[in-house]
């Protein structure tokens, strides 16, 4: 997980939080449902996602369009790469004229369901991601590598002011 936000100063200093991700093993080839498309996963987690936030008594998230070409673009930059690594969020608040960012970042879940719910659910900080409630705006991006393991990003934004 990492989480950067805008402070109130006009400077527009940042703070960053960087956390280990989820680890997980890559599901075997049986594991994988069949005919699963980047679009369908990113739907389920979508959906996963805003499930545990009514279940928290939290807004659901809005899709933003900006957050959703970042967070596709880093699912597609680390299945191309075979790795899991986090984006500079910077860019993101500027681009996207936000206050607030953060990312959760994820391999190896067969499903968009299951990133969440057995994955970022699971773990304590990117837990926190999905909760905050300063966080009201989402995208997902998911990308298979060339060996057929899911990469996932989900990215966060907030208008805080």
């Amino acid at each position: 997980m990492i989480r950067i936000a805008a402070t109130a100063v006009p400077t527009a200093l940042l703070t960053a939080v960087a956390l280990a991700p989820v680890p997980s093993e890559a599901a075997p080839a049986e594991a994988r449902p069949a005919g699963l498309t980047a679009g369908r996963y990113q739907h389920q987690a979508f959906e996963a996602t805003n499930r545990v936030r009514r279940q928290h008594e939290r807004a659901g998230f809005r899709a933003q369009d900006c957050l959703q070409r970042f967070a596709e673009r880093q699912a597609r930059r680390m299945a191309r790469q075979d790795r899991m690594f986090h984006q500079e969020l910077r860019p993101i608040l500027r681009q996207c004229g936000l206050t607030t960012t953060g990312e959760n970042v994820a391999y190896g879940f067969p499903t968009g369901r299951s990133v969440v719910n057995d994955g970022w659910m699971n773990s304590e900080d990117h837990r926190e991601n999905i909760l905050d409630r300063d966080f009201r705006l989402m995208g997902i991006g998911a990308r298979r590598s060339a060996d057929g393991t899911w990469y996932a990003a989900q990215v966060f934004g907030g208008r805080t002011r």
